[in-house]
C-alpha cells in the first residue's frame, strides 16, 4: 500500500467526519493525518505540524523586502540569478 492509502484509511478508520472533509477536498490529507494521530498519542503536536507556511507573501512583497532590506545594485541581481540557475537563463542574461 501507499502512504496516502495508508492514511487515508487511518483517517476513515478513527475519524469518518475528518475523512469525508478530506474526500471533499476541505482539509489536507497530512493535516488531517496530523490531527487523528494527535488524538491517538494524546499529544499536544505531531510531528510534521505546522512546518509548511500557509500564509505567504508574495513574490512582490519579498522582492521589496530584498530591495530595501539589502539594497542590491543590479549587477548583484543578475549574479545572483545566474548563480541560481546557471544553465536555465542562460541565452536570456548575459
Amino acid at each position: 500500500m501507499k502512504s496516502k492509502e495508508i492514511k487515508r484509511q487511518e483517517i476513515q478508520k478513527h475519524n469518518p467526519q475528518l475523512y469525508q472533509e478530506v474526500m471533499d477536498g476541505k482539509v489536507k490529507l497530512q493535516d488531517a493525518y496530523n490531527t487523528v494521530m494527535m488524538d491517538l498519542t494524546k499529544t499536544s503536536e505531531y510531528k510534521g505540524r505546522g512546518t509548511r507556511s500557509k500564509n505567504m507573501i508574495g513574490l512582490s512583497k519579498e522582492m521589496d523586502r530584498i530591495m530595501k532590506m539589502y539594497k542590491p545594485s543590479l549587477k548583484e541581481l543578475l549574479d545572483e540569478l545566474k548563480r541560481l540557475f546557471p544553465f536555465t537563463y542562460k541565452d536570456k542574461i548575459k
